[in-house]
This record gives structure tokens, sequence and C-alpha cells, in this order.
């Protein structure tokens, strides 16, 4: 019986962190992150300052969660690629990686927009270093291990190359969203000298 009560009061505990980030992801858009107040979070989730404390020790550690939210939501959508994508389809697939950063860009954009508007630069280049990070984690123990069994592998630190083309890319299609999927594709392609492949 004991035991029971353990893991609902765990659950009842997962489920109120999980609020008190989707309600400071939800007030950061609409506000800024550095406006945010450890109050306003615990009005907008109905609960206690003191209350708060008992799940997060301060507003950066809710930051870091939020980032973890918004990133997670990327590595699912990576899964899903990853799970329906044409096994030994070069092209396709890195055709398909171009769109996927896109609209990634896309999605994720009012967030990251309202951390730089908000001045929270700090914060914003800590979401893509940590994005870029388990992005390349993601790939290097999936598609690369898959592409290395069936062709070798034409790159060395793997993780580094797959992280520095991740910044880069987000970097240049930011800076030029008008910019041609073909030359994103080349670019990629090039970095990871795919052009044999394809």
């Amino acid at each position: 019986m004991a035991e029971t009560a353990k893991t609902t009061m765990s659950a009842i505990g997962d489920a109120r962190r999980t609020q008190i980030v989707q309600a400071a992801r939800t007030i950061c858009l609409e506000k800024g992150f550095s406006k945010i107040t450890i109050s306003d979070i615990a009005e907008h989730v109905g609960m206690t300052r003191s209350l708060f404390y008992h799940y997060f020790q301060d507003k950066n550690q809710v930051a870091d969660a939020v980032l973890d939210d918004v990133i997670n939501e990327v590595i699912a959508r990576l899964e899903e690629w990853n799970e329906h994508r044409e096994t030994g389809n070069i092209s396709k697939a890195l055709d398909d990686v171009v769109r996927l950063t896109r609209s990634l860009i896309a999605d994720e954009g009012p967030f990251s927009q309202r951390l730089i508007e908000d001045g929270n630069a700090g914060l914003y280049l800590r979401f893509i270093d940590r994005a870029a990070d388990r992005i390349s984690d993601y790939l290097c123990s999936s598609t690369v291990r898959e592409f290395e069994q069936h062709h070798g592998m034409p790159i060395t630190y793997e993780h580094e190359t797959f992280y520095t083309l991740i910044v880069g890319l987000i970097s240049l299609i930011r800076l030029h969203p008008d910019i041609d999927d073909a030359i994103v594709r080349q670019v990629a392609a090039q970095t990871l000298h795919l052009d044999e492949y394809l």
C-alpha cells in the first residue's frame, strides 16, 4: 500500500512540474522571460510561491526545464522522421533534413524570437547549444550508426561535425531565410562528405 501511495505522489509531482514548465513557457511567449516572476508562474498554475520552490529552486532552473521541453519536441520530430525515412536513400534524407530544419526553425521561431527580443541572448544561445548537442547525440546514435554499417564513416569527430553543422545551418537559415534549399543541402552534403553517395 505504501508503494502505491509513493507512486501516486511521484505522478502528482511530475504533473505539477509539467504544469509549471508549461506555464513558464506560455508566459515567456507573452511577455518575455526576463519579465516573468515566480509569482506569475505560481499564480498561472494555481499554487503558492512556497509550493513552487518545492519543485524548482529558482527561475533559472525553470528556464532550463522550458528549454528542455522545447528541445524534447524537436527530438520527437526527429525520431518520427527517422522511423519513417527511406533507408539507404541519402539524397532524400538530405532533402528531408533541410525541410525539417526549416520547419523546426519556423515552429520554435516565436520562442527564440521572444528570447532575443527580450534581451535574453544568453538564454537563446544556451537553447541553441543544448538543442544542437541533443540533436547531434540523437543522430550519432541512430541514423549515423546505420549509415556507418552500410557505407563506412566518411567523417571523423561525428558529434562535433553534426553539432557545428546544425548550429551553422540554423544561423544560415535565420540570417538568409530565402536561401535556396539546394544550397543548404549542398552545404550539408559537403560538410558530411556525402557527395560521392549522392
